[in-house]
């Protein structure tokens, strides 16, 4: 983090917008109770900050308390600002629940063969990482690490916004890519251990990465180009 010597600057910092970064980066806390309430984003996903950091409100956040939770169609986060302490305990109301898609209890959906194929980008700014790790960990605990390692995958991808940037042909054809990749488990009966990501230019691939089922993630091997997937591996943290 490159904060300003001396005044304001293009390139650099104040101290108070350093300060207001490392917030971001710590994420919402409860302030009586310093426990975490919400997933920070990542490094590397800055560029989708101005959703939630600029002077107006996150459009879709600010939409969800004001019909869902506080049933106040004038409610305004500038006048009336949420109440960590308290008010988010109000997201847990029975009629609230209704659009949360966040029960990891899917036994009866892995008792009929069903497969869950999760991904999640690194620089997602607007749903962070920490969500879609947090269900699949429940999941897992939930329905056991043994029957879930045949039934759900979790592949987080470097560079992915919210379903935007990263490698070009893996975000170009994501849905189709990870469709693909269901189809082929379902009718092999073998989870997918690497799933390929590659970059073009002028319509020629320039570069192939692994994705790899969380918690592994792709580790150079140590000799041949850093560009070809084939020098990589997928190795526990």
């Amino acid at each position: 983090m490159v904060q300003c010597k001396a005044g304001d600057g293009a390139t650099c910092l104040t101290a108070p917008q350093v300060e207001a970064v490392r917030k971001i980066y710590a994420g919402p806390t409860n302030p009586r109770t310093r426990e975490q309430l919400f997933y920070p984003p990542q490094p590397g996903s800055e560029l989708t900050w101005a959703q939630f950091s600029g002077p107006q409100p996150f459009g879709l956040a600010a939409d969800f308390f004001k019909h869902f939770v506080y049933k106040d169609p004038n409610w305004d986060p500038r006048t009336r600002p949420i109440k960590y302490d308290t008010d988010l305990a109000l997201i847990e109301r029975p009629e609230n629940l209704v659009i949360n898609g966040a029960n990891p209890n899917i036994s009866e959906f892995v008792k009929r063969g069903g497969k869950l194929l999760l991904y999640e980008g690194w620089a997602d700014g607007t749903i962070p990482p920490g969500v879609a790790i947090n269900y699949y960990k429940k999941v897992v605990d939930t329905i056991g690490a043994r029957t879930a390692q045949d039934s759900v995958g979790l592949f987080m991808v470097p560079g992915l916004t919210h379903c935007q940037a990263a490698t070009d042909d893996f975000d170009s054809g994501w849905h189709g890519r990870m469709v693909g990749e269901l189809e082929q488990w379902i009718k092999n009966k073998k989870a997918p251990t690497r799933i390929i990501a590659s970059s073009s230019r002028d319509g020629k691939v320039i570069r192939t990465r692994p994705l790899c089922p969380y918690p592994q993630v792709a580790t150079y091997k140590g000799t041949g180009s850093s560009d070809d997937a084939a020098n990589f591996t997928c190795k526990a943290p």
